[in-house]
């Protein structure tokens, strides 16, 4: 397709990379198929016989491959390639007409175009992937997106094309190119300069649209780099020799370099001002557009004789991208990797406040945790009451979903913790740590996260553990002098110690569905605070005209408690409600669903055994349920921050190999200093 000007075909060069057939092996072929295919395509003075006849060769070129190594390329291929050099009429005919068809077809739309499709929605691309493997493409005949979609219709054609070795390409490329003809590749060098023209364009257009500019650095537009590199560009594309755009090209290649830094840094400006899957996916077109620009770039101005090499760059960046037009789970991966970035990048500041770096943050962590497990007890209590009171299920959902809302919306008013709430929020500083750092200081600085993050979960789970358990016995012990009655029925008792019970129950499952909603819950308040940030709501509110009547200080204070508070209050509303109602969504659907919190969990099982007096062992069940509260912590925590975490790795291509790479470093980190994990230094 694309290939430089200067590329010609010498004999010598052919003959070293294969001997032409002769004897039985040229008789093999030419009494095959291949002679008749060949003449009947070479004699074609019409566009449509001879697209008809070169996609037969090709046919037969894929077809008898079966002992060929990958590395060796596809053997009729070679057979082709050989038959043309030992046959220099033939050769001479096949390359006019090749070039005849080439002539009548436009490569722009599928070099500039291929892989930086325009932003649809998810169903909309989805429905016309679907389409597309049926129907072909509504293009022009003279288009080249045409035919490479009828040589190369699904995923096994395209690979089979990147399978291709160097040497089988360069071969290749010198038996289509007419021998000292500097012209013979004309039209598609003016469709690479006419590229060029277009990617520029096509980035500066992203790159200077507002979302782009409001989270750059403040450049003039005249001074930005997606404008100046869409200037070296079109200056570049009218420019044919590497002489004169050797200082071009190093100005466009600088240009390039700024461009990716400003990437960088919108990634950074995103926990400030908000981010959005279209967002996400612009940037991800610019770095493809970047790439795809670079490839072009190096074959038009190509250091060595011939830039074969740069050429299969170019082609191989294009068919990947041609593929991934034509895969479902190619878009599937794209858009959830877009929806994980959207998710992780905008919490990375949150999970900061959640983590005790120093001594005193970490005993300010355990006083915290103390004043959360004493408001839980009341949390419990209240639920208790509520759960006996036999109540239609709605209303008993609703009214357990409202106690555990406030509660947690008291928690945060007061400044406490507790300890389950943290983990999914944490992991957005994970995911900081993944993009900012590679290497070794990624191992070292995860390693280091990973122990702040473990001593601080220790320290609000011990706090909220303690003080719940000791404030729930004195709460039930209190009534029954007060009321002269225990505060549970020992029905109702027995049944809490039926329920933790990890072994006679499902608190395990349960437990760890409670870890995913712990989860989506962070999630709910990160995109509740990412919608206020990016519509820059807090703002709204300062500036309302409503503040000429209660003041304008007044709304500058409620846009400021409202910006710091939003995620938290969106946080603990949808997790209050989630934990009420599961329970009565399994009861609707007559699935048993249910949930396990192990702070809350903790104060039910002391409500309960102070609650049975002298028989609070119970069947020496309550070391049964001792055991479900550890488990019940583990799978909170554990599945909470697994969740958060993977979706951080998902989100910037951390791979399996690393996981474990890291797993071993922590072990090690553990077994030199465990105290490390427990106390801060």
């Amino acid at each position: 397709m694309a290939s430089p000007a200067k590329a010609r075909y010498t004999s010598k060069s052919s003959s070293s990379e294969a001997s032409p057939p002769t004897g039985k092996n040229l008789q093999r072929i030419s009494g095959g198929s291949l002679p008749r295919i060949l003449e009947r395509f070479c004699r074609q003075s019409n566009q449509n016989g001879r697209v008809h006849y070169f996609i037969e060769l090709v046919d037969w070129s894929r077809s008898g491959n079966k002992s060929s190594a990958a590395s060796e390329g596809p053997q009729r291929l070679k057979e082709l390639l050989s038959f043309l050099e030992a046959d220099a009429p033939l050769r001479v005919k096949f390359q006019i007409t090749f070039h005849a068809m080439l002539g009548e077809i436009q490569s722009v739309s599928l070099i500039a175009e291929a892989g930086l499709h325009p932003r649809e929605s998810m169903w909309s691309e989805v429905i016309r992937r679907i389409v597309e493997r049926v129907l072909p493409p509504a293009r022009g005949d003279a288009d080249l997106s045409k035919l490479v979609y009828r040589l190369h219709p699904d995923d096994r054609y395209i690979q089979g094309f990147l399978d291709w070795p160097d040497e089988l390409f360069e071969r290749a490329v010198r038996v289509l190119t007419p021998h000292d003809d500097l012209s013979a590749w004309n039209r598609q060098r003016l469709d690479l300069h006419q590229s060029l023209r277009l990617l520029g364009t096509h980035i500066a257009g992203v790159g200077l649209s507002p979302a782009f500019r409001e989270r750059c650095h403040p450049y003039p537009v005249d001074q930005s780099p997606f404008c100046l590199l869409q200037q070296f560009a079109s200056e570049l594309a009218r420019l044919d020799s590497r002489a004169e755009g050797a200082p071009l090209l190093e100005a466009l290649r600088a240009e390039m370099a700024r461009c990716r830094m400003e990437l960088e840094y919108m990634h950074e400006r995103m926990e400030d001002l908000g981010v959005s899957t279209s967002l996400e996916f612009d940037m991800s077109t610019i770095d493809r557009a970047l790439r795809r620009t670079d490839c072009i770039a190096n074959v038009l101005f190509a250091d060595g004789q011939h830039g074969f090499r740069e050429a299969k760059e170019l082609l191989d960046d294009v068919m990947r991208a041609r593929r991934e037009d034509l895969s479902l789970s190619a878009l599937v991966r794209e858009n959830a990797g877009l929806l994980a970035r959207k998710i992780v990048d905008r919490t990375g500041k949150t999970g900061e406040h959640y983590i005790a770096n120093t001594r005193d943050e970490y005993w300010g962590m355990w006083k915290a945790a103390l004043g959360g497990g004493l408001l839980v007890v009341a949390t419990a209590a209240i639920k208790m009451k509520i759960s006996v009171a036999a109540l239609p299920p709605f209303f008993e959902g609703f009214l357990v979903g409202t106690n555990y809302a406030v509660s947690f919306l008291i928690l945060q008013a007061l400044g406490l913790a507790l300890a389950t709430k943290q983990p999914s929020m944490t992991a957005a500083t994970y995911a900081k740590i993944v993009r900012m750092t590679h290497g070794k200081e990624r191992l070292e600085k995860l390693t280091e996260f990973i122990r702040r993050l473990t001593r601080t979960q220790l320290a609000a789970a011990g706090g909220n553990l303690l003080t719940v358990t000791v404030g729930a016995f004195l709460f039930a012990r209190a009534w029954s002098y007060w009321f002269s009655r225990p505060y549970l029925p020992p029905s109702s008792s027995a049944h809490v110690y039926e329920t933790l019970n990890p072994i006679a129950s499902g608190t395990g499952l349960y437990a760890a569905l409670t870890g995913v909603v712990l989860w989506i819950s962070a999630l709910a308040g990160g995109w509740v605070e990412n919608f206020a940030t990016y519509n820059r709501l807090p703002e709204a509110i300062a500036e309302h005209p409503l503040g000429w009547r209660v003041g304008v200080a007044r709304m500058r204070r409620v846009a400021t408690i409202l910006e710091r508070n939003i995620s938290g209050w969106s946080t603990s509303i949808v997790l209050g409600y989630l934990l009420g109602f599961i329970p009565l969504l399994g009861h609707f659907f007559g699935i048993p669903l249910d949930v396990r919190h192990v702070t809350l969990s903790t104060g039910t099982l002391a409500l309960a055994a102070t609650s049975l007096g002298k028989d609070w062992l119970y069947r020496g069940w309550f070391i049964h349920t001792l055991f479900g509260i550890a488990v019940i912590f583990v799978l909170n925590l554990g599945v909470s921050f697994g969740i958060a975490s993977w979706l951080a790795s998902r989100a910037y291509g951390v791979r399996y190999s690393d996981h474990l790479q890291l797993l071993k470093c922590i072990v090690k980190s553990f077994f030199r200093a465990p105290s490390r994990f427990f106390y801060p230094k």
